[in-house]
Order: C-alpha cells, then sequence, then structure tokens
C-alpha cells in the first residue's frame, strides 16, 4: 500500500493534480486515496527523498517549484551524469536489451500517438531505465535515475507538443541505434541531444506565468 500511494501520489504532482507550491495536507490525502496516516507520511518521505516534495517550517509539506534557474542547473546536473553514463557504456550493447529497447520504444510511439500520457511518462521511464542498466558504474547509473526523476515534472510541460513528441520518439530510436554500434561518441551526443528541450519549455512557461523579471529573483 505504501509503495501505490507514493506512485499515486507522484504521478498526481507530475500530471498536475498538486500544481508545483501547492500544500499537501494529510487528512486530505487519507480520505483522497483511503489511506491511514503512516502510509500517508511514509509516501510523504519517499517523495520527498526524490525532489518532489518539501517539508517547509510552520507551513508543512509543499510540491517542489523550481524557479528556471533551479532548473537550469538541474539539467546541467543531468547532462554531466547522462553523458558520463554513456561513456561508461559497453557497445555494442547485448542483443537482448537492444530488443527490449527496440519494444519499448515502439510502445511508447504508440502511446505518443493515442496521447496517453501516462502511459507515454511510464514507457519513457522503462527506457531509460532499461537505457543507463548498461552503465558500468552502478552508482553512477542511480545517480542519473535519481536526477531524472526530480526532473520529471519539468518534462511533462512539453508532452502536448506534437513537434517536441515526435522528436522524443526520433532520439530513442537514435539512441537505440548509437547502443548497437561502436561509437561511443555517437551515443554521447544521442544522450546529450535528447535532454534540453523541457527546461527551455519550463522556463517559457514560468517567465508566462511570472514575467521575465521573476526568473531572476
Amino acid at each position: 500500500m505504501q509503495d501505490s500511494l507514493a506512485a499515486d501520489l507522484e504521478n498526481d504532482i507530475i500530471f498536475g493534480r498538486y500544481p508545483p507550491g501547492t500544500r499537501i495536507v494529510e487528512d486530505r490525502v487519507m480520505e483522497r486515496y483511503d489511506a491511514k496516516r503512516h502510509a500517508v507520511r511514509n509516501a510523504f518521505a519517499v517523495l520527498e527523498k526524490r525532489g518532489l516534495l518539501v517539508h517547509r517550517p510552520n507551513r508543512g509539506v509543499e510540491v517542489v517549484d523550481f524557479t528556471p534557474e533551479q532548473v537550469d542547473s538541474l539539467y546541467d546536473v543531468r547532462i554531466l551524469l547522462e553523458t558520463a553514463a554513456a561513456e561508461r557504456t559497453a557497445l555494442p550493447c547485448p542483443s537482448d536489451i537492444a530488443a527490449r529497447l527496440l519494444d519499448v520504444a515502439h510502445r511508447h510511439k504508440a502511446a505518443v500517438a493515442n496521447k496517453d500520457f501516462r502511459e507515454v511518462f511510464r514507457l519513457n521511464q522503462e527506457f531509460h531505465d532499461i537505457q543507463f542498466s548498461c552503465c558500468e558504474n552502478d552508482i553512477l547509473a542511480e545517480l542519473v535515475r535519481a536526477h531524472a526523476r526530480t526532473a520529471q515534472p519539468i518534462r511533462v510541460v512539453k508532452y502536448e507538443d506534437d513537434a517536441h513528441m515526435a522528436r522524443v520518439v526520433e532520439q530513442h530510436f537514435e539512441i537505440i541505434k548509437a547502443m548497437q554500434g561502436t561509437s561511443t561518441e555517437a551515443l554521447v551526443r544521442a544522450v546529450r541531444a535528447h535532454l534540453p528541450a523541457s527546461a527551455n519549455a519550463y522556463r517559457v512557461l514560468f517567465e508566462r506565468k511570472f514575467g521575465p523579471s521573476a526568473a531572476a529573483e
């Protein structure tokens, strides 16, 4: 129940039921998810560790509200971690890994076409979990996963952008092609190209909501 509650809350945060900056009240979560208080507190702890919630003194638990500068910093770290993981991936990858990646990429493409955004999100996460499982440094791979989780609410801001999502689909197949090859440089390029758009989109939305000067405050 605890893992299920954390997953349900995580999805509801990512897809906007609880927008950034929202205060989340234990009693309301208990009622909405039919959960015990200890399960709610445990779920809060899990999501705080994942960087989606923050406990603020005298205010309680809130959904993290990133500034564009924080998003830029997060994506700088993601680029460093993910390209480092690519550099430590043995090439070509095993054929069973390539087959799994292709299967997930095709299902992800279908979910994008159907605008099934929760399935898009789930399959994207599955794709990259498989991808970075090939990194020969387990600690680095786990850091990649942790920072990707923190960035989840940022990534979904582009899900309704058809051109962006079409490019994401293409990039998944480019990553697979690079992993089937022997060029580490090609894999690093494919991984690096996959990251910046969501961060840029978040800045646009933030400034549209609060004004350009707010980003510098």
